[in-house]
C-alpha cells in the first residue's frame, strides 16, 4: 500500500493540467452563463489593494477592486478554495482537492504557477499566510488523533508543525498582523463554540469570544491591520440550518461588540481589511465593501462567466414490453456450503439452494422478503431472513425437509434482525436489529442478549473459530468534524466486551459495510475481506486478531465473500457471476448459475371510468372519462360511453375519483440504510401512497438488482424500479452503500461493474475527486447510455454531469456551492440550474408540514410500515406540533422560492426524499404540499413527481403522462388534486405495469385495511 497510495494522490500540476486539457477536449464547454451573485463565495485582496481574487462556484475569478467582469484562473478539476494572498512574495495560497485529499497549494496571483504545499493521507484546509510570507498556517486532521488542530508548513523547507493538540477541533486560522500569534475557532465537530488565541513563542493560549452551543457558533476570525480589531462570523441557531448569519466586528480581546454588518446571511469566511475601519466581506450573494465607522455597506458589482457543458450521448433503451428471458443477475448474499457442494443464496425474492454444476431449486415460494443465507457448521440447517410473521426475523430450514412449511424462527422478536451468522459450535447467532446494535441469539432458549452498541450501518458478523471473537466491518470517522472515515475491521471479545480496531491496511476500508466481510475461515488461520474491489485475504492468531498485511488474492471485482468449511475454497460475486477460487492456487472456477426470469405482464382489457382525469402535464383536467388500458399499456383516454369497448374484462368505477399518473421518487435508497429493515413493506408502502417510479440513487448493488428483478418478475410487490448500485465515493466513506475508490485501476472495476449489473444510474459521492467525476459521467454516458450526478453544482455544470441529487447536502467542503448555512441560493444557482439545462432534486428534509397533517402518523397505511418506522413518523408529527416552526417554515420557504422560480424559468425540478434517511412515502407528499404551501399550483407541483421526471431522464415515450401507448402506471386518488394537493395522498387503488392493486391488497399481509377494495377488489 505505502509507496503505491502515496504516488496514487500525489497529483502533480503536470498531471492535473493534462487532465483539464484532455476533458476539456472531450467536453467542450457549449456556453457560459453570466452571473452577478455568487453563493458561498470567499475573496483575498491584493496588497495594493487594487484587485480581488473571489471563489466562484469553486473557481478562482480575478476582478478589479472597484468591479467589473472577473476573469476565470482556474477550472474545476483543480478543485481550488479559500484563496488568501501574500503580502509579501506574489503567492497566493488555497486549499484543493485535486488529489483526492485536501492540500495546501499555492499559484501566483495570475493563475500561473501552481504548487503543491502539503502532502499526505491527512486533510489540510483553509490556508492563511503569515505576514512575512514565509508561513501558511492550516487547520489539519493530519494527526490522526480524532481532532482537527492548528498546523504551520514553511514555504521554503515544506517543514510541518503542530501549533494545537487539544482534543476539541481547531479549525479556521488567521494570524495576527505582527505574525506573533494565531487566531482559530474551537469546537465540537462543526459547532464553533469559541475564538481562540495562541502565542507562538511561548504556547500561551487565551479566548476572546465565546457562545453557547445552543444559542449558535462562530467561525472565521480576522484582525485589522493594527490588531485593535477582530471581526468574524456569528451564526444564530442549531441544527441543519442556521436563522441567521452576521458579520460582527469586536475589539481585539472580543470584549467589545464595535460593528453589526447589515446582511442576513454572511459566508463562513474571514473578512478582508483595507484599512482599521474598512474591509471587505461576503454575504447575501454580493461581496461587500464595508466602512464600520459609517456603517455603509456597498456591493462591489461583478459579472463572472461561468462556463457550462450538457452531454449528448444515446440514452439506454428500456424495452418495457420485452416477452424475453432474462438471466438473473441479482444473486444476493452467496453461501457456500461446509462441504463446497452447494451453494444457497437469494434471487428473485426465494431462498434457493443449488448444487455446484447443478441448476437452482426454489426453497421458499411466497412474496415475503428474504436475505442473507448462512449455513451451520455441520451444513444440515440453512439459516435466513424472512418477514413472514410480520417483522424480518431468522428462519431456520432443516435440509432434509420437503419445503419451508415447517421453517421456524430462531429467536421471535418484535426487532428487526439480518445478516445472520452462525457460532462454530452451532448454538448462537450473531446479527443487527433495526438500531443497528449487533446481537447474539441462544439458538436452545431463544434469549437475545445485546453484544455492542449501534455503530453506524455495520456489516454482516463473523464468528472466529475459537467462537470466542466476533468480527465486524464499522465505520472509523477521523474527526467530529466531518463524518467521513474507513470502514475498518472491529474485534468483539464475547465474554468481556472488549473491542479492538484494525485498518484492512493503512487508510484503506473494507469495499462496503455489507457482505463484503471480513469473514473468518475455518480452520482459524485467516480472514478474508474485500478491498479495492479486489478478494484479500490477512493473517490472523488464535483470537481471530488480524497480525499481519493483506494479501491480494485476485484481479477482478468481487463481492460477498464466504469460505468452504476446510478453509481450501472460497466463493464469491464477480460482476453478477458465482465464482470459486482455490486458496492454495488462485485458480477461479466460474460457477455458473442457470436461472432466468421474464417480465411479468397481465392479460386483460380494462376499463377505468374516471370522474377526475389529470394527463400528467399542464392545468387543465378532464372529466367524465374513459382510460383503456390493454395488457399493461393505455390504449384510449376517450369522454366516458355508455356502451363499453368491446372485449373489456374488468371495469373500474372511478366516478368519484381522481385518475392521474403514478408519482415519482426521485430520490431513496430502498436497499440500503434504513430500507435494509423494511423487508416486503417498502415496496408495498410506497405503492400504498401512490408512488409507482422510484429512482434508487446509491445501494448495495446485488440487493438493489435482487429486487428489481423482484419486481419486475412479480415474485415481489413494488414500484418500478430504477436504480444504481453503491455510489463511487474517494478515499474517505460514511455510508455503508458507498465505495471507497483509492486508485484509477479501481474506478475502472467499479465502473464496469455498473455496467456488468445493467444499472440505470452513476452515482458520484461527496469525496470523489472531480477528474474522476468526470470519468465516471463519460463512462455512464458512453457505455451504458445512462446518467449521472452527484451533490455538486459543480462539477455537474462544467464536466457533463446530468443533474444534482439535492439542492444541496453533504460536501467534502462542510458548505455548498449552492446553499448557503442560513439555506439561502442567489443568482448563479439559479441561473445555472435552469440555464445549463441539468436537473436538480427537490429533497426538503423539512417535518414542520406534518403539523398541518398530524393524521398521517395515524393513517392506516402506517400499518405497512414497520412499527419502529411508524414510531418515528409519531415522533415527527408530535414535534412539528409542538416546536415553534416559524424558522423551520422560514428554511422552508428559502427552499422553495428557489424550487418555484426555476420551474417558472423551465429548470428541470424534480421531487425526491432522500428516503429512508427521510420518512418513506409520507415526505414525498410533504415535499409536494410544501411547493404549493410557498408558491406553486397544485398541477405544476405535481409535474415534478409526474411529466418533469420522466422528461429529465428521457422516458416520455412511455412514462409521465397518461396517454394512449403509454405503459399503465396510475393511481386512483380520492378527490381533486389540482384542487387541494393533499388529495394526492387519499389513494385508493394503483396500477403499475398494468396490474391492479387497491390499498388493501397491498396492505393485507401486514395490515387490515379497507379502502380501495370496493372499487378495485381482489380476482379470484
Amino acid at each position: 500500500m505505502s509507496i503505491q497510495a502515496t504516488a496514487k494522490f500525489a497529483t502533480s500540476l503536470t498531471v492535473l493540467l493534462s487532465a483539464a486539457t484532455a476533458l476539456a477536449a472531450v467536453i467542450p464547454p457549449q456556453k457560459t452563463i453570466t452571473v452577478t451573485q455568487c453563493t458561498d463565495t470567499q475573496v483575498t485582496l491584493s496588497p495594493d489593494h487594487k484587485h480581488l481574487l473571489a471563489d466562484f462556484q469553486g473557481m478562482i475569478y480575478s476582478l478589479p477592486l472597484a468591479g467589473g467582469a472577473a476573469h476565470q484562473l482556474t477550472t474545476p478539476v483543480e478543485e481550488e478554495s479559500h484563496p488568501d494572498w501574500s503580502a509579501k512574495a506574489g503567492l497566493v495560497a488555497l486549499q484543493s482537492y485535486s488529489g483526492g485529499t485536501f492540500h495546501i497549494w499555492t499559484m501566483h496571483p495570475d493563475g500561473t504557477a501552481l504548487k503543491q504545499v502539503t502532502f499526505g493521507h491527512g486533510d489540510d484546509r483553509e490556508p492563511r499566510i503569515s505576514p512575512d510570507g514565509a508561513t501558511i498556517a492550516f487547520s489539519s486532521d493530519r494527526d490522526f488523533k480524532g481532532s482537527y488542530d492548528i498546523w504551520t508548513v514553511t514555504l521554503a523547507t515544506g517543514k510541518l508543525k503542530q501549533i494545537t493538540s487539544s482534543p476539541d477541533d481547531e479549525y479556521g486560522p488567521n494570524w495576527s498582523p505582527d505574525g506573533s500569534s494565531i487566531v482559530f475557532v474551537t469546537g465540537t465537530g462543526i459547532s464553533g463554540h469559541s475564538i481562540e488565541s495562541i502565542e507562538l513563542a511561548t504556547g500561551k493560549q487565551r479566548t476572546l469570544i465565546s457562545i453557547k452551543p445552543e444559542i449558535g457558533r462562530v467561525e472565521a476570525p480576522s484582525f485589522s491591520p493594527d490588531g485593535t480589531k477582530l471581526s468574524y462570523v456569528l451564526f444564530g441557531g442549531v441544527g441543519m440550518f442556521m436563522n441567521n448569519a452576521t458579520l460582527m466586528v469586536a475589539t481585539a480581546d472580543g470584549s467589545k461588540t464595535i460593528y453589526s454588518g447589515k446582511a442576513v446571511d454572511t459566508f463562513p469566511f474571514p473578512a478582508v481589511w483595507l484599512s482599521n475601519t474598512e474591509l471587505i466581506y461576503t454575504a447575501d450573494g454580493k461581496i461587500l465593501n464595508t466602512d464600520i465607522t459609517a456603517a455603509t455597506e456597498i456591493p462591489i458589482a461583478f459579472t463572472a462567466a461561468i462556463p457550462t457543458s450538457r452531454p449528448k450521448y444515446i440514452y439506454k433503451h428500456y424495452d418495457f414490453d420485452s416477452t424475453a428471458s432474462h438471466p438473473v443477475k441479482g444473486i444476493y448474499a452467496p453461501a457456500l456450503s461446509p462441504d463446497g457442494k452447494h451453494v444457497a443464496f437469494v434471487a428473485l425474492n426465494q431462498l434457493y439452494i443449488m448444487p455446484i454444476g447443478g441448476k437452482p431449486v426454489a426453497l421458499t415460494h411466497d412474496t415475503f422478503y428474504k436475505q442473507g443465507p448462512t449455513w451451520s457448521p455441520d451444513g444440515k440447517t440453512l439459516a435466513y431472513i424472512s418477514d413472514r410473521d410480520g417483522i424480518e426475523n431468522i428462519y431456520l430450514h432443516d435440509l432434509s425437509a420437503a419445503d419451508d412449511s415447517a421453517d421456524r424462527r430462531a429467536a421471535p422478536s418484535d426487532s428487526a434482525q439480518i445478516m445472520p451468522a452462525w457460532s462454530p459450535d452451532g448454538k448462537l447467532m450473531a446479527f443487527q436489529d433495526q438500531t443497528m446494535a449487533t446481537n447474539i441469539a441462544d439458538l436452545a432458549t431463544g434469549k437475545i442478549t445485546p453484544l455492542d452498541p449501534s455503530t453506524f450501518f455495520p456489516g454482516r458478523a463473523a464468528f472466529a473459530p475459537n467462537g470466542k471473537t466476533l468480527a465486524i466491518a464499522t465505520i472509523k470517522p477521523y474527526t467530529k468534524r466531518y463524518r467521513e472515515g474507513t470502514s475498518s475491521i472491529v474485534t468483539i471479545d464475547l465474554a468481556s466486551g472488549k473491542q479492538q480496531t484494525f485498518s484492512p491496511a493503512p487508510f484503506e476500508s473494507i469495499t462496503t459495510r455489507t457482505e463484503d466481510g471480513p469473514i473468518y475461515a475455518p480452520n482459524g488461520k485467516e480472514i478474508a475481506f474485500v478491498m479495492d474491489d479486489l478478494l484479500y485475504t490477512m493473517p490472523v492468531d488464535s483470537d481471530g486478531h488480524p497480525t499481519g498485511k493483506a494479501t491480494v488474492l485476485n484481479a477482478e471485482t468481487t463481492d460477498a465473500v464466504t469460505y468452504s468449511g476446510d478453509s481450501k475454497h472460497l466463493l464469491y460475486l464477480s460482476n453478477g457471476k458465482l465464482r470459486l477460487i482455490d486458496r492454495a492456487t488462485h485458480v477461479i472456477t466460474p460457477v455458473p448459475v442457470d436461472l432466468t426470469y421474464t417480465v411479468a405482464k397481465p392479460d386483460q382489457k380494462v376499463l377505468i371510468h374516471a370522474g377526475h382525469f389529470w394527463k400528467g402535464e399542464g392545468p387543465d383536467e378532464q372529466k367524465d372519462v374513459d382510460i383503456l388500458i390493454t395488457n399493461n399499456r393505455i390504449t384510449s383516454v376517450t369522454p366516458h360511453s355508455a356502451t363499453p369497448p368491446p372485449g373489456v374484462t374488468r371495469t373500474i368505477d372511478a366516478t368519484k375519483s381522481t385518475v392521474m399518473p403514478g408519482l415519482w421518487e426521485n430520490h431513496s435508497h430502498p436497499d440500503s440504510d434504513n430500507g435494509i429493515y423494511y423487508g416486503a413493506r417498502m415496496g408495498r408502502l410506497w405503492l400504498a401512497y401512490g408512488i409507482t417510479e422510484d429512482k434508487g440513487l446509491a445501494d448495495n448493488a446485488y440487493r438493489a438488482v435482487e429486487h428489481k428483478e423482484s419486481y419486475l418478475s412479480g415474485t415481489a410487490i413494488g414500484p418500478r424500479l430504477f436504480n444504481t448500485g453503491e455510489a463511487i465515493d474517494g478515499e474517505r466513506v460514511y455510508y455503508p452503500m458507498m465505495i471507497p475508490t483509492t486508485s484509477e485501476a479501481q474506478l475502472h472495476r467499479e465502473l464496469y461493474r455498473l455496467k456488468a449489473l445493467d444499472f440505470d444510474f452513476v452515482k458520484l459521492y461527496v469525496r470523489l475527486p472531480f477528474t474522476w467525476a468526470a470519468e465516471g459521467a463519460k463512462f455512464g454516458h458512453d457505455q451504458m447510455g445512462v446518467q449521472s450526478a452527484s451533490h455538486y453544482l459543480i462539477p455537474a455544470v462544467d464536466l457533463g454531469e446530468d443533474g444534482m441529487t439535492h439542492i444541496s447536502a453533504t460536501s467534502r467542503l462542510g458548505w455548498a456551492y449552492s446553499r448557503s448555512y442560513t439555506g439561502r441560493s442567489y443568482e448563479d444557482v439559479h441561473k445555472l440550474l435552469v440555464d445549463s439545462g441539468m436537473w436538480t432534486i427537490t429533497t426538503t428534509f423539512s417535518q414542520a408540514p406534518y403539523a398541518d397533517d398530524p393524521g398521517m402518523a395515524t393513517d392506516a397505511r402506517q400499518g405497512i410500515a414497520p412499527p419502529w418506522e411508524n414510531k418515528r413518523l409519531k415522533a415527527a408529527v408530535a414535534l412539528a406540533q409542538h416546536e415553534d416552526l416559524g424558522t423551520a417554515y422560514q428554511h422552508l420557504r428559502d427552499e422553495e422560492i428557489t424550487v418555484a422560480d426555476d420551474f417558472r424559468k423551465g429548470g428541470l425540478i424534480l421531487a425526491g426524499t432522500d428516503s429512508p434517511l427521510d420518512i418513506p412515502a409520507t415526505s414525498l407528499h410533504l415535499n409536494l404540499r410544501a411547493q404549493v404551501k410557498f408558491g406553486m399550483a397544485p398541477w405544476q407541483s405535481l409535474e415534478t413527481a409526474t411529466i418533469l421526471p420522466a422528461r429529465a431522464y428521457g422516458l416520455t415515450k412511455d412514462l409521465g403522462t397518461l396517454e394512449p401507448g403509454h405503459l399503465a402506471d396510475l393511481i386512483i386518488t380520492a378527490g381533486n388534486p389540482l384542487e387541494n394537493i393533499d388529495d394526492t395522498a387519499r389513494v385508493e387503488c394503483v396500477m403499475k405495469n398494468g396490474y391492479l392493486w387497491s390499498v388493501s391488497q397491498l396492505a393485507a399481509p401486514f395490515a387490515k385495511i379497507k379502502t380501495g377494495a370496493a372499487m378495485c377488489p381482489v380476482q379470484k
